[in-house]
């Protein structure tokens, strides 16, 4: 109990910690709570008039929802949800997320990316790094001889053509069958020792820049090399850049702040935890960084906001059958059919006499455990009859469904093994029940539901405004 307090407490300080001052006022007091003019302003520019949104808010359209949003937070820790195991422990993974790049450690980096430069020097082994084009002239493994002098006359006649004038670039990309480097002209990527077959690899170092090599056999066929550039490893510092990027797009910045985080932590002899580490970090910088101070109490409200909608409004609509039948009477003609449906599955038998049991089967197990049923019926023993669904679509959806439930077409291909196709279900015109329309029904039933929940919030906490700081939010 006293970890839980411990946390709250400690969260509810930090996101106060220089929150207010004569420059940033209180706009709101939601439930209690100060919000500041900075952190509506944040949350405004954030999601309320994001340029090229669909429906951008203004201010004053703005307001209602963010003071719903905060009371829905209210109403999350009015149930202790922030006490949550699962929610603490969620909410610390996104923070520890953002407070890596205070952590991370200059020295660890460096020492990484210079072992990452001395192996590079090691298999360099004093030898020049090169980039290299080729023709490649494919020869199989078990090539006759006639097919081996075949690819030598072609790859000669190529060589040929390239040293009486021909461009090696576009004789690259029309004869070469190595297709990733054809289409750039033959070019290969700039690499050191031992990323080429022996033969390549030999014939290539042997040329200076701007040299091409007669056609060389490899295990590959006959290659027609031209040195397009060698050079030296480059200093470190002059590599460092490209080093620290590709170490970063490598996770390097997490690795080095988990790595600093365990040396506070072994430093303080037991006294600290990683979280109380983190925790320092946090306090350390948000009193004077208003994007992280409001990116983590994003996230916190956000999880809460999550987490108190599905058990409130979310999973509790969706499971109200009830309700759900009742809005669908209630709303019927929003949900009406511009054009009529066919509802049911597909199915393809191997035995044509099969299919009158197959759309039995469908229809008494259709809306439950047809799967099963046609797995003990038919497909016992091996694979007799295959069925897909169900569906519930217009015409010009499936053609297969145009085909033998609308009777319009009849471009369906047999799927190979079997020898009749069919349907098996029904044309309607307007849907039956809700069922037919569940996705829409649930959607709106939770929007009403979470419509009156609001209203309920309203009642239930206090907030208010203060109109002239509204007054001057950007």
């Amino acid at each position: 109990m006293k970890k839980t307090v411990l946390f709250s407490t400690l969260f509810a300080l930090a996101m106060t910690a220089g929150a207010q001052s004569a420059a940033d006022p209180v706009l709101m007091v939601i439930n209690g709570k100060p919000v500041t003019k900075s952190e509506f302003e944040y949350s405004f520019h954030k999601n309320g008039n994001v340029q090229d949104a669909v429906e951008q808010k203004s201010v004053q359209e703005y307001v209602p929802m963010f003071i719903n949003y905060k009371l829905k937070v209210a109403a999350a820790e009015a149930a202790h949800l922030d006490t949550l195991s699962s929610y603490k422990k969620e909410f610390l993974t996104y923070r520890d997320m953002q407070l890596t790049p205070f952590m991370v450690d200059s020295f660890f980096t460096d020492s990484i990316a210079r072992v990452v430069y001395a192996n590079t020097e090691k298999q360099l082994g004093g030898k020049d790094l090169i980039q290299t084009s080729h023709i490649l002239i494919r020869l199989g493994q078990k090539a006759t001889e006639a097919e081996k002098a075949a690819a030598k006359s072609k790859a000669d006649s190529i060589y040929n053509a390239i040293v009486n004038g021909a461009d090696f670039a576009e004789m690259a990309k029309k004869y070469s069958a190595d297709p990733g480097s054809a289409a750039k002209g033959g070019q290969l990527p700039m690499v050191g020792p031992g990323q080429f077959v022996k033969e390549f690899e030999d014939a290539a170092y042997a040329l200076k820049q701007g040299e091409m090599s007669k056609p060389v056999l490899s295990a590959f066929g006959y290659h027609i090399i031209k040195m397009d550039e060698r050079k030296p490893l480059d200093p470190y510092e002059k590599l460092k850049g490209d080093i620290m990027a590709m170490l970063k797009r490598q996770n390097i910045d997490e690795a080095s702040a988990e790595y600093r985080i365990k040396k506070l932590v072994a430093a303080s002899n037991g006294k600290l935890t990683r979280e109380e580490v983190l925790d320092s970090v946090m306090n350390a910088n948000i009193g004077h960084n208003d994007a992280l101070r409001y990116l983590i109490q994003e996230y916190h409200d956000g999880l809460l906001l999550y987490e108190v909608s599905k058990r409130q409004v979310w999973d509790v609509a969706a499971a109200d059958t009830k309700g759900l039948e009742t809005w669908y009477k209630t709303h019927k003609a929003d949900y009406a059919w511009k054009a009529p449906k066919f509802k049911g599955f597909i199915y393809h038998c191997k035995n044509a006499k099969d299919a009158k049991a197959v759309n039995k089967m469908l229809k008494k197990y259709g809306a439950g455990e047809w799967r099963k049923q046609l797995k003990q019926q038919f497909n016992k023993d091996s694979i007799t009859v295959s069925v897909s669904g169900p569906y519930l679509c217009s015409q010009g959806e499936n053609s297969v469904i145009d085909a033998y439930a609308f009777k319009a077409g009849n471009n369906v291909k047999q799927p190979k093994g079997f020898t009749m196709t069919g349907v098996s279900g029904k044309v309607m015109k307007q849907p039956k029940s809700y069922i037919d329309v569940k996705a829409q029904v649930t959607s709106d039933y939770q929007a009403e539901c979470e419509r009156l929940w609001v209203e309920k919030l309203r009642k239930q906490f206090t907030f208010t405004v203060n109109e002239d700081v509204l007054k001057t939010v950007k």
